[in-house]
């Protein structure tokens, strides 16, 4: 019988710590969308298909078997996601600087949480003995 290290995840922690991650992230940036009050509608629902399109693509890495197609979708969303921080051209209207940075360090604390977990060392469960 193989046996796990505590320090090595099983295919299924990662997959329950993934979705954890998930499930704490999304409810903190809908927490951070809630304050935006001053955004107009047209660039409130720009920001949330860009926000829907990276959470799409961070999930997407930690579920694709087509890991380059994932991380190349995820390297879009975040060069759009840079450009909108550092170019204020492309800010929208309304939105606080303060609450663009909110959003954007959620972003990537929940990437970067992510990345940790998913290229950390998993292995397949300790097979149960015979019985």
């Amino acid at each position: 019988m193989a046996k796990t290290s505590i320090w090595t995840f099983t295919k299924g922690d990662r997959a329950g710590t993934i979705d954890g991650i998930s499930l704490f992230f999304g409810a903190l940036l809908g927490a951070n969308l809630g304050t935006i009050a001053a955004l107009p509608l047209y660039d409130y629902v720009k920001l949330i298909l860009l926000l829907a399109g990276m959470v799409v693509a961070i999930r997407l890495v930690s579920t694709s078997e087509r890991r380059w197609y994932a991380l190349a979708t995820l390297a879009v969303y975040v060069v759009i996601v840079a450009a909108i921080l550092f170019l204020p051209a492309l800010r929208p209207e309304g939105l606080a600087e303060g609450d663009l940075h909110r959003l954007v360090a959620t972003l990537a604390v929940w990437l970067g949480v992510t990345m940790l977990v998913e290229f950390y060392p998993a292995s397949d469960p300790a097979e149960k003995p015979e019985a």
